[in-house]
């Protein structure tokens, strides 16, 4: 490696930019040249020819702190450590999150595979079965062969010899039964002289004499003792034959029984036989011992189902087959599968949707109605996360609907309960299922931006609970030579990533100079690897196009060129309507209270600078200075906080002895939209201190910077597109030689201009300046020294100070006038006295 110097300017040690809010002593401002504009990097600093020399990095570049926050919140088991990643979109939270979790030994933990079987005593309410991981599709390809080796054998085992004889010898008895039955009536009726006889509607009982029955006409003739008598033995035997009778189904009743025993005992031995056979394994596991045993039970109490009887019996009754299948029953729904897992799960979820999260159970119409069962549960994210991590965007979550506080009732109830989003919400709703609820082991990982982590922090007193580990991905790096051999092996990963060309020294060097720039700040990276992986991506195409087999300085340039050009159209319009006067502003010249102050127009991805007319007028009045953008809402409240600074200047410099008898206007002229920020209040503090004076203002200087209460200029963002933003519009209409541009001092470092800037600088045709009070501006814009008082406090006369102090003596004395004479002449009268 070669040890380069950094390029970056480092303040004198002699000098000393602190007054301790006094203003500084007068020095001259900082004329910058050429190589001040820019911190370029050298390709002399790599020892490398391409990236294909290097190595890819092997950790994220610059991101340790929240790596370090990562591990201990995937390290730490306990409720409530999930853990919130927080920094901007591109700065590749995921893709280290995921390298992180691929990293991570969870020290064996064990996974599972989860499954809902039917609850055969509540279809309604499914039983969730714990797998250890590949088991579940065992457990399913076991009971499916049960299943179909019980509907074979069962048939056959009904229709076997064996069995038949047993129910053939059961069916004998039951027969002998009521034979005997019968004939001990028959006999007792015999001996009563009477005959038990059946007919087509029952059993007869008719009174008999000499072996012959007695008709109705015999019978009337006979003695009524007699006839008593035989009405009495009738009755008697017709009771005998009802009870007879009414026995008969009983009897009938037990024998079904008894051969639905017999059925049991036979399909039993099969069923003990065959689920005896299964795995010792899976027999191991408690939670499919009680499902066999519950499934052993509804197969003995739906022998028919198996033996094809009742399926006979609905067409028998309906005239129509089933139209679904009965062994739906027996079938295992697997929710999660991990046969293939080799450590614990990582799910992201990118969809987070109700459904999404926490699974659903769906319906489907048979019949004209919608029915549902448990081989329609669906799992969610959850569920596939189960015991292990689930990564999603916070964004994304909060987007949909009801689906924060269900998230945070599973999270802090650590159980999954899937129930249709109505039911959630008490609406009603068709029916449906309660499946069993499944213990949550799960560790989330919310990706999201600075802001949306305090407002929800602030707002929600759940979330602090749940998140405890906050992990803050760093947006840049300290630019310096061992952090560009750093930055260099990051631009190899990402090459290696997109399977691009190498780079070559002079790309690497060009990209970490743009890195530089879009960090607005010479002395640090930037560490967004979606802009980079575009831009190289972009270098690829124009290497491509040149037929080049390596990505140069000139791939990467034409990238950022051809970049700029497809997103300034808009630029563009706004430069157009300077040059053709429409946008009013002056790059020759002097004018009163009026200065050109500059500012940053950003659109989606775009930032560019633009140059804005700021105007001051002075009149009579109490010393108030009005913002004419707040008072018709158009100032944001930085740039109201802004002009109330540079009034508080105002007050403590020039009014100590007099009070300031005017009044003062500030506005952006031509600005029809919102502004904010204070980076114009020296700007505006200098068209005032011109208006005051009435001294003229150079219309070929213009500036930037923020002022604090005693004049001392402050940074301020977008320098080199506010730089820029001026120097485009004295280009175009030719360089003077005596334009330029004022920034504060302590934006030194963030310089990195556009090359055609610095050839300007070079050749004297344009100027910038850096300064840190606001003296210093005031002296480059009017050519007049500022003025020191005397020791009587009185200011030179063709100074500044002079001039301001001179102006504010006739005002007061112009408002005293107008106040006496405003006053009523009774009053004026007694005062003459």
């Amino acid at each position: 490696m070669k040890e380069i110097p950094p390029t970056v300017n480092q303040p004198n040690k002699e000098e000393d930019n602190s007054h301790n809010g006094n203003p500084p002593p007068l020095t001259e401002a900082k004329k910058l040249i050429a190589s001040e504009l820019f911190h370029a990097c050298d390709p002399e600093l790599f020892d490398f020819e391409t990236t294909d020399e290097i190595k890819p990095i092997a950790s994220p570049l610059g991101l340790d702190r929240a790596i370090e926050a990562i591990k201990l919140g995937i390290g730490i088991p306990s409720s409530g450590f999930n853990i919130y990643v927080m920094g901007s979109t591109g700065l590749g939270k995921h893709a280290m999150t995921q390298q992180l979790l691929a990293e991570h030994d969870d020290k064996g933990k064990a996974i599972f595979d989860w499954c809902y079987v039917n609850n055969f005593r509540e279809p309604s309410k499914p039983v969730a079965l714990q797998l250890p991981a590949g088991m579940g599709k065992r457990l399913r390809h076991k009971i499916k062969q049960l299943i179909e080796e019980l509907r074979n054998t069962i048939p056959s085992q009904l229709q076997s010899e064996d069995f038949t004889r047993r129910t053939d010898q059961l069916q004998n008895e039951l027969n002998a039964k009521e034979i005997a039955a019968f004939q001990s009536i028959e006999k007792k009726a015999n001996k009563q002289g009477c005959v038990l006889k059946k007919s087509k509607t029952g059993y007869l009982i008719q009174p008999e004499k000499d072996g012959k029955i007695i008709t109705k006409s015999e019978f009337t003739v006979l003695p009524v003792k007699e006839q008593k008598a035989i009405d009495k033995s009738i009755e008697e035997l017709r009771r005998l034959l009802v009870n007879l009778l009414n026995q008969v189904p009983l009897w009938d009743q037990e024998m079904r029984g008894k051969k639905e025993q017999l059925e049991r005992e036979f399909v039993g031995i099969t069923l003990d036989y065959l689920t005896g056979h299964l795995p010792e394994d899976m027999l191991a596991v408690k939670a499919i011992n009680d499902y066999i045993s519950s499934l052993k039970e509804h197969v003995l109490d739906n022998i028919k189902l198996f033996s094809g009887t009742l399926e006979t019996e609905v067409e028998v009754y309906s005239g129509h087959k089933l139209t679904f299948d009965p062994f739906t029953a027996y079938e295992i729904n697997i929710i999660v599968d991990n046969s293939k897992a080799e450590r614990t799960p990582v799910i992201y979820e990118d969809n987070p949707s109700y459904l999404n999260l926490v699974g659903s159970i769906e319906h489907r119409g048979e019949f004209g109605t919608f029915v549902t069962n448990f081989t329609l549960i669906k799992p969610g994210a959850f569920h596939r996360a189960n015991g292990g991590y689930l990564l999603i965007d916070i964004i994304q979550l909060l987007n949909k609907p009801f689906v924060w506080d269900v998230f945070k009732r599973t999270l802090l109830s650590k159980e999954l309960r899937i129930q249709p989003l109505e039911q959630f919400l008490s609406i009603n709703t068709i029916a449906s299922l309660e499946p069993e609820i499944i213990p949550l082991d799960v560790k989330v990982i919310l990706m999201g931006d600075r802001m949306m982590y305090y407002l929800l922090k602030h707002y929600d007193p759940d979330f602090a609970q749940l998140f405890k580990v906050q992990a803050d991905c760093s947006e840049e790096i300290n630019r310096d030579p061992q952090s560009c051999q750093l930055f260099s092996q990051f631009i190899k990963s990402l090459q290696t990533e997109e399977n691009t060309r190498p780079l070559d020294r002079t790309a690497v060097a060009k990209v970490i100079e743009y890195s530089a720039r879009q960090m607005e700040d010479g002395e640090k990276l930037s560490l967004h690897r979606g802009n980079l992986r575009s831009l190289l991506l972009e270098a690829n195409y124009w290497a491509e196009q040149q037929n080049h087999n390596q990505i140069d300085a000139q791939a990467v340039q034409q990238a950022i060129k051809a970049r700029q050009y497809r997103t300034g159209y808009l630029k563009e319009l706004i430069t157009e309507n300077i040059h053709r006067g429409i946008s009013v502003i002056e790059t020759s010249g002097k004018k009163v209270g009026q200065v050109n102050g500059l500012s940053v127009v950003s659109v989606d991805e775009t930032m560019f600078g633009r140059p804005c007319r700021i105007t001051a007028t002075v009149h009579l009045g109490q010393g108030k200075v009005i913002n004419i953008e707040r008072e018709v809402d158009l100032s944001g409240p930085s740039h109201s906080k802004g002009v109330m600074i540079l009034t508080a200047f105002l007050r403590e410099r020039y009014e100590q002895i007099l009070p300031l008898s005017f009044s003062a206007t500030l506005t952006f002229e031509q600005s029809y939209g919102m502004i904010d920020g204070d980076s114009a209040s020296a700007a505006e503090l200098c068209a005032l201190l011109s208006a005051i004076a009435q001294i003229p203002l150079k219309q070929n200087i213009s500036l930037t910077g923020a002022i604090d209460q005693h004049g001392n200029i402050e940074a301020i963002g977008g320098v080199n597109e506010k730089i820029e933003g001026f120097f485009e519009i004295c280009n175009a209409s030719g360089l003077t030689g005596d334009q330029g541009v004022i920034i504060p001092k302590t934006n030194l470092v963030h310089l990195m201009v556009d090359e055609e800037i610095r050839q300007a600088v070079a050749e004297d045709r344009f100027h910038i300046w850096a300064v840190d009070h606001i003296e210093q501006v005031i002296k480059l814009l009017t050519g007049l020294e500022i003025g020191e008082p005397d020791s009587k406090q009185r200011y030179p006369l063709n100074s500044i100070n002079g001039a301001i102090a001179s102006r504010i003596k006739t005002m007061n004395k112009a408002h005293k006038q107008f106040l006496n004479e405003s006053k009523p002449a009774d009053k004026r009268g007694k005062q003459s006295q």
